[in-house]
């Protein structure tokens, strides 16, 4: 019996001071803790890992409970304020005037009759709508779309990347724009004023750096304090929910661009998903809203924001963002996103659900057309969509979609467009078969482009899941889609892809991707025969990020082929893609004569992933690697396409991937 009183005992005693200190900051961080972290946390606290559970278990109850308190009493608020403000209008109602003639306020009838003219106006001009877009149909083979979005560039052509009218394929309902309104003029003063509170929140966080900023105590990055942001900001979370973390970062660097031009890729939506192609699969402008000027002068525009990384397992995330611009001294600007509404706009239930509170980056130029970029990304995110095991603590660590993902490819494009620009070939290129700087350049965008269409196939929800072989027990996911965009072939596209875990760096997983004494031993389209090259053009200040043409060594099949390949590395992990083209689709784009928009291309290839959970002195480098595989195969749509049905087509390139893999792990010694 005193056996039992004492165990009791010792299963209720209370945790001291310290100990409760850490947890709750840890859980401020990361309310879900998995059996790992709560090992490392029982081990540093000397608990229990039971104790550790139950901690965290006890902490999420109180605050749903505290949340559905408050939820509860701002209800009762909203609903006596909506009460009151009935009131007021039925009141109002009842003694309105005509304002041009003082006249008695329209009757019951009367409203009804302007009713049915507004309806009868509205049929006719759907009729117009339909007339006009079969009359567009007959003539140009499809139809009027029902919205396209304004525009704020200055119709300036494109200069590098994916060309302007040849975009990525189009998703089919990331978000319903079909009933989008313009905005009446209080909206507009409500977005006006989101934006000025926007802009001002982003600059005091960038102003208030000892006190609002401080180091995270998973893994030592900046983010907010969370104590310290709610004396700057009244709103309160927007998911009512346990489930809903908050993820802060901020992150400095100066990149090789020069403020103007910076500017302006941020705030025109199409420079700016080539700026980020292997973050932003889509973006939309919405509504341009009027410049205002309280001292100084702001441009504001309402966006669709659509965002994926690394692997289908990898839910993607969708924004409406209110963006605004402003000029803070002659050489300094400020952008600044905030999550706003839009009536009649849903979003993609399949996505995680996100809010973006103020964000937004501090541009100052510096001399010799560089710049300095000071980010700070702050997203309130519901788990609706639970990520794959293999890439939560990635996610949860904040790496994912953090500030520093985008600092690091803003760094590495900027790079890229620097040499992209060149007037001659630099020294640290091998030309090779590409004799002209034209040639050079169709090449680099060809590359650019590949690496885009890439990282848009990742995106889980676009694509209809195969359900005779997805996630099967060898982990490969099989997806069909219907192409008619340009830029890819033709017809129907079987695609696989597989994520996996392993103990190498990235960058040792990379090198071995790239090197071409032993390229032809796993990739099936050597056909078994060593690669060479045939010309490579840096696109970075590392050298081993670099677009290259190979051309596999004469004989049988492949005597007609080169491939081209496109790969980066960078501190968070790397792309290394790769396509067949045929010899004359290849001279095609060597000979610089031809727009590289117009050249079909069927990636496939790999994405490198460092894992979250780096040791002391290796943040940058890491020791483990999350790899993700994708192969296409075009089933019909061209003569060169292979003559398959979908069922053997779907377990052709599940044998390809499977094998490939395994031929990879085999190689690196990670069976």
């Amino acid at each position: 019996m005193d056996t039992n009183d004492n165990q009791e005992r010792s299963n209720h005693q209370h945790h001291s001071n310290h100990q409760i200190h850490r947890l709750e900051e840890y859980f401020n961080e990361c309310p879900h803790p998995d059996n790992l972290q709560r090992g490392r946390l029982a081990e540093e606290l000397n608990l229990e890992p039971k104790q550790i559970k139950f901690w965290f278990q006890n902490k999420r109850t109180q605050v749903k409970i505290r949340n559905e308190k408050a939820e509860n009493a701002e209800l009762r608020i909203d609903n006596l304020k909506m009460k009151c403000e009935n009131e007021a209008m039925e009141e109002a109602l009842k003694t309105v005037v005509c304002p041009p003639c003082g006249g008695r306020h329209p009757g019951r009838e009367e409203q009804l009759r302007y009713i049915q003219k507004l309806r009868a106006e509205n049929a006719f001009l759907e009729k117009e709508r339909e007339r006009l877009s079969s009359y567009v149909s007959q003539h140009r083979g499809h139809s009027v779309p029902r919205f396209d979005g304004p525009s704020t560039s200055n119709n300036r052509p494109a200069s590098y990347g994916t060309s302007s009218n040849t975009p990525p394929p189009k998703p089919q309902n990331s978000v319903l724009l079909q009933h989008l309104q313009p905005l009446s003029q209080p909206e507009k003063i409500v977005m006006f004023e989101m934006a000025a509170k926007a802009v001002a929140e982003v600059m005091s966080l960038i102003k208030m750096e000892e006190s609002m900023w401080i180091k995270s105590s998973i893994d030592g990055r900046l983010v907010i304090d969370p104590g310290n942001y709610e004396k700057i900001s009244t709103k309160i979370n927007h998911f009512k929910s346990t489930s809903v973390r908050p993820e802060s970062s901020k992150e400095v660097v100066e990149v090789q661009m020069d403020v103007t031009n910076l500017v302006d890729m941020f705030f025109d939506t199409e420079k700016w998903a080539r700026l980020f192609p292997t973050i932003v699969n889509e973006a939309k402008t919405l509504h341009v809203l009027d410049s205002i000027d309280h001292g100084r002068q702001t441009f504001s525009k309402v966006i669709y924001e659509q965002e994926h990384i690394l692997s289908p397992l990898v839910p993607p995330r969708q924004f409406i963002i209110l963006r605004s611009c402003q000029q803070i001294e002659e050489d300094l600007w400020l952008i600044a996103d905030v999550s706003c509404h839009l009536p009649n706009v849903e979003l993609d239930f399949t996505a995680q659900l996100c809010t973006k509170r103020p964000s937004g980056v501090l541009i100052q130029a510096l001399p010799h057309g560089r710049s300095k970029v000071t980010w700070i990304e702050h997203v309130e995110v519901n788990d609706n969509v639970r990520p794959h095991r293999l890439y939560k603590d990635l996610l949860y660590s904040g790496l994912g979609y953090g500030a520093r993902r985008w600092t690091v490819t803003l760094e590495r494009m900027c790079e890229r467009l620097s040499l992209y620009s060149m007037s001659d070939f630099p020294s640290t290129d091998h030309a090779g078969v590409v004799k002209t700087i034209e040639g050079r350049r169709s090449v680099m965008n060809l590359g650019e482009r590949m690496l885009k269409n890439f990282a848009w196939i990742m995106k889980r929800s676009d694509k209809h899941d195969f359900s005779q072989q997805c996630d099967t027990n060898s982990g490969v996911r099989i997806s069909v889609r219907t192409n008619i965009e340009a830029g890819q072939p033709t017809g129907l596209i079987v695609c696989a892809s597989s994520s996996l875990y392993l103990p190498l760096t990235p960058l040792r997983v990379y090198d071995f991707l790239s090197n071409l004494e032993v390229r032809h031993q796993w990739d099936v389209l050597c056909h078994g025969n060593p690669a060479t090259e045939a010309a490579r053009f840096v696109t970075g200040s590392d050298q081993k990020n670099n677009v290259t043409f190979l051309k596999p060594s004469s004989g049988g099949d492949n005597s007609e082929l080169m491939i081209l390949q496109d790969g980066f590395i960078d501190a968070l992990g790397g792309m290394f893609v790769y396509a067949p083209v045929d010899l004359n689709t290849a001279y095609s784009a060597i000979s610089g004569q031809v727009d590289p928009s117009s050249i079909p291309v069927l990636p496939s290839g790999f994405i490198i992933s460092r894992d979250s959970r780096p040791s002391v002195g290796e943040l940058d480098t890491g020791r483990m690697t999350l790899l993700t595989v994708a192969f296409q195969i075009l089933v019909s749509g061209s003569s060169h396409s292979i003559d398959l049905n979908v069922e053997d087509s779907a377990t052709t390139v599940h044998i390809l991937i499977s094998s490939t893999v395994q031929r990879v792990k085999a190689m690196l010694n990670c069976e």
